[in-house]
């Protein structure tokens, strides 16, 4: 049953969220399934999304009958919420932005995953990861990182003009997988009004990943890469981020991110294939797996 009325009830220790509207929704359960096949302990799956049909709504339902050892809980997310939410690019939908209201939706902590992930590990040691006292984590961006690096003043300074010199890009993360503490967000009535400003949001060339970075700035723990994985290429992050602390570190990825326009469901390209062609065949595999577990997709 969809949830529209208060906050969602805390049902697991961890909860894992995804965000999505009709566009991204298949993938979202592509990785949600992977989520759901490699946590080792059970948790709560809040799948919150924009105007799903009632084939998607049947998906999710067989989604939860696969896996009764976990919690499956829809939660349909309000059209007016998003009425003032702005996307500048093509690829990526203001939908997007409802992460920001994750914590109006439930309490306790959350890990939030973005749809063009895959999850190869076990996702549920999360809630014990050290959040040093702070509302929120995630990884340092893989193209910050890169750039700093690479020694690329001209795009870092530009990166830096987004926020008049406040933010500090060493710390700066990605915001397609964040480990949240709702409970402490929900504390600070500013802090969280400030998340939900769908206005203030907009003009953010990367939408909702420089808001989170201003609004939590010198509030965000960093995680250890290997939990939002650029395209399989943790070596290289790692190398990237040499000597900065990380939290939660872990000898394998536990998330894959996809990030960027091209997708690895969508027609190969070498230059995504150079990226990590044989993660992309891992997912197109999961993609199968899903498939034949969940037969309500294959009509979407």
């Amino acid at each position: 049953m969809d949830r529209t009325d208060g906050h969602a009830s805390q049902a697991a220790p961890l909860t894992l969220a995804y965000v999505t509207d009709r566009g991204l929704f298949k993938p979202s359960v592509f990785s949600a399934f992977s989520a759901l096949k490699h946590a080792k302990t059970p948790v709560r799956l809040l799948f919150v999304g924009l105007d799903l049909t009632d084939a998607m709504k049947r998906a999710l339902v067989s989604l939860a009958a696969r896996f009764p050892h976990h919690v499956v809980e829809p939660f349909a997310l309000p059209q007016d919420w998003l009425r003032e939410a702005r996307s500048p690019k093509n690829f990526i939908t203001p939908t997007a932005l409802g992460r920001m209201f994750l914590p109006r939706i439930t309490g306790g902590r959350v890990l939030y995953i973005d749809g063009d992930t895959m999850v190869p590990g076990d996702v549920s040691t999360a809630g014990a990861i050290d959040l040093k006292g702070r509302p929120i984590a995630g990884v340092r961006d893989f193209t910050v990182q890169r750039w700093r690096a690479l020694g690329a003043q001209d795009k870092l300074a530009r990166q830096a003009a987004l926020f008049g010199g406040t933010v500090s890009l060493e710390n700066y993360i990605n915001s397609g997988v964040l480990l949240m503490d709702c409970d402490a967000i929900r504390a600070e009535p500013a802090l969280q009004a400030a998340m939900e400003d769908m206005k203030a949001a907009q003009g953010y060339p990367t939408v909702d990943q420089d808001r989170i970075n201003l609004v939590f700035n010198g509030r965000i723990t960093p995680l250890d890469p290997a939990w939002n994985c650029s395209w399989g290429r943790l070596a290289r992050q790692r190398r990237d981020m040499a000597g900065l602390s990380v939290e939660g570190a872990t000898a394998t990825p536990r998330i894959l991110h996809f990030h960027g326009p091209n997708k690895p469901w969508q027609r190969l390209r070498l230059s995504t294939l150079r990226k990590g062609g044989f993660h992309i065949l891992r997912y197109r595999r999961l993609m199968g797996e899903c498939e034949r577990a969940i037969p309500e997709l294959g009509a979407l």
